[in-house]
């Protein structure tokens, strides 16, 4: 029986809507009962996504057929509303879905005869981003705060968080903490995790602090100065020590505080965490990637702090608003808007981080590539993963943005060394020759000192396993051809004057030239799969990819190159 088989390629991925974007507004406030104006196909993906995030929230939906929206719906409204008002909520919030928007349904007219007086109607715009969803949902929300209330001393409102920011929770917690450190109140969280007397009474608070500049809440914050008379900050990201420390000293000056004793004694507690935890020996040379298109306010704060404090090189970014590309451009040659997924794989494949920051699809098509040190940054995630625990921002976001760092990379050197990190490299049972020794001492000089261990055991092992099958001592042409097959990408070019012998080398392929897997020389055959994975190889190499390949198969007694082979002797080079 003939099978057809299938290549799956993961599909481009659903972009948060608008829509998404005022529903997760209007979800977080306690106290409020949301509608959303929508047949049950949409209501049911929005209920599930607040089953799998665990978020207590009351959602309801008018449930229209076909019939209703072809006909109009004014009357499922009605009977929608009247049930809901009859439970006498603090607040009842309509959003309506993209088919009640081309329908035009009369939501104002329902709601002017049902008379509830707590009532919003939110259009989320057609075509609209996450960012404008929220943006709309917060404005509207406004007309039910109280501009009469009398205004509360040394107190602020933390604009931005809703339901599916990623990590808002903790991030409130730890900038409320810091805030009470200098007696500064947070009186509301618009809209997260605020009730909705919180919300009517969020008038009162001196001052609003957007703590996602880059992704949404500075609109609302502009309304509100302009309808409130609230003065606004959102100049500075609070994430790592020095933001953290910049962005609660800008708090502070608003309220004439002096915050110099607080922030001495934190920062000397920040120097000593640095300091004792082995930051720099790991952080040294380490580059990153960060693909953070729902959160670009964390890929601005996190690229500065691991640039700029911690030494990392930042080799790629992606984020989703232009604002945010312009000032990672200081920091990052590659700065990708909205990419594909293809774009973002191509890109991990080409500058080869040493640790990725993202969602589940980076985490997905990371793996699928070979990388093993990743950090959850944005949404989406995985159905009950926890990082509510686990500030990015603050003081303590700082310490975890460290804490995780360190943890992620050397915990995956000490696996893939099986824990024998200071161990001998050799056995001593195969002579190596001076000039090969030589050698090998420059290429370790060369390779960054937290994995040295880790490469220099990898070469040592694969030169004397080589030296012992061809009955001779480890020679600087053995340790030379070991080095070229399984000396990573970006330290090649480093490692060719450790080899120079005063021969002419042989013209180089132009970095650039693209080399076609037809023109390569193939000594057993490959299946399509297999070739079809040579494409991932930067083109100057992908030749040395085929030679790598072919012996490691010989080597395991195969007569044939598939993609699992491919795929294994990947992994054995720890790529």
């Amino acid at each position: 029986m003939n099978e057809t088989q299938k290549d799956f390629k993961m599909q481009e991925l659903h972009t948060p809507s608008a829509f998404e974007g005022a529903l997760w507004t209007c979800l977080g406030i306690k106290g409020a009962d949301t509608i959303f104006h929508s047949p049950p196909g949409c209501y049911i993906n929005q209920h599930v996504n607040a089953l799998v995030n665990d978020w207590t929230c009351e959602l309801y939906s008018t449930n229209l057929s076909y019939a209703n929206i072809m006909q109009g719906a004014e009357d499922r409204m009605e009977t929608t509303l009247r049930k809901i008002a009859a439970k006498k909520p603090g607040a009842i919030l309509i959003v309506t879905a993209p088919t009640v928007e081309v329908t035009r349904d009369d939501v104002e007219g329902v709601a002017k005869k049902v008379n509830f007086k707590e009532t919003v109607i939110i259009h989320p715009p057609i075509g609209g981003s996450l960012v404008e969803g929220k943006e709309t949902a917060f404005i509207k929300i406004l007309d039910l705060v109280d501009p009469k209330v009398k205004k509360v001393p040394r107190s602020v409102n933390i604009i931005g968080p809703t339901f599916s920011t990623f990590n808002w929770r903790a991030d409130v917690y730890e900038l409320t903490r810091m805030l009470a450190g200098i007696g500064v109140m947070v009186n509301c969280v618009y809209t997260a995790g605020a009730t909705i007397d919180q919300i009517k009474t969020a008038a009162q608070a001196e001052l609003n602090l957007c703590i996602y500049p880059y992704d949404s809440g500075v609109l609302v914050a502009k309304e509100m100065e302009k309808r409130f008379g609230i003065p606004y900050m959102a100049d500075i990201i609070p994430i790592g020590f020095g933001n953290s420390a910049a962005w609660l000293e800008s708090v502070a000056g608003f309220f004439k505080i002096d915050a110099g004793p607080y922030l001495k004694k934190t920062m000397a507690n920040a120097f000593e965490f640095i300091s004792s935890n082995m930051v720099f020996a790991v952080t040294f040379e380490m580059t990153a990637a960060l693909s953070l298109e729902n959160a670009n306010t964390y890929a601005v704060g996190i690229s500065e702090f691991l640039n700029k404090e911690v030494g990392v090189g930042i080799v790629m970014t992606a984020v989703g608003n232009h604002d945010a590309a312009k000032r990672l451009e200081a920091l990052c040659d590659d700065v990708l808007i909205c990419p594909t997924i293809e774009e973002k794989r191509d890109k991990f494949v080409e500058k080869g981080p040493m640790v990725i920051y993202g969602n589940f699809y980076d985490k997905k098509v990371s793996m699928d590539e070979g990388f093993k040190n990743f950090i959850f940054s944005d949404i989406p995630t995985i159905g009950y993963l926890s990082s509510e625990n686990c500030p990015f921002m603050g003081f303590m976001g700082a310490k975890y943005l460290v804490e995780g760092l360190v943890n992620e990379v050397y915990m995956g050197i000490f696996l893939e060394t099986k824990g024998d990190m200071m161990g001998a490299i050799s056995t001593g049972a195969v002579p190596w020759d001076i000039e090969a020794e030589q050698a090998m001492i420059k290429v370790g000089e060369m390779i960054p000192h937290f994995v040295r261990a880790t490469a220099l055991k990898k070469l040592h092992s694969v030169a004397e396993q080589i030296a012992k099958e061809r009955g001779t001592n480890v020679t600087l042409s053995i340790f030379r051809e070991v080095s070229d097959k399984f000396t990573p990408t970006k330290f090649k070019a480093k490692f060719s004057a450790v080899f120079d012998d005063g021969a002419v080398p042989a013209p180089a392929a132009d970095e650039d030239e693209e080399v076609p897997v037809s023109s390569l020389t193939f000594t057993m055959p490959w299946n399509d799969e297999a070739k079809g994975m040579l494409e991932l190889v930067p083109s100057p190499f992908r030749q040395a990819a085929v030679s790598g390949t072919e012996d490691y198969a010989r080597g395991k007694s195969r007569d044939t190159v598939i993609g699992a082979t491919v795929e294994e002797f990947r992994k054995e080079l720890g790529m």
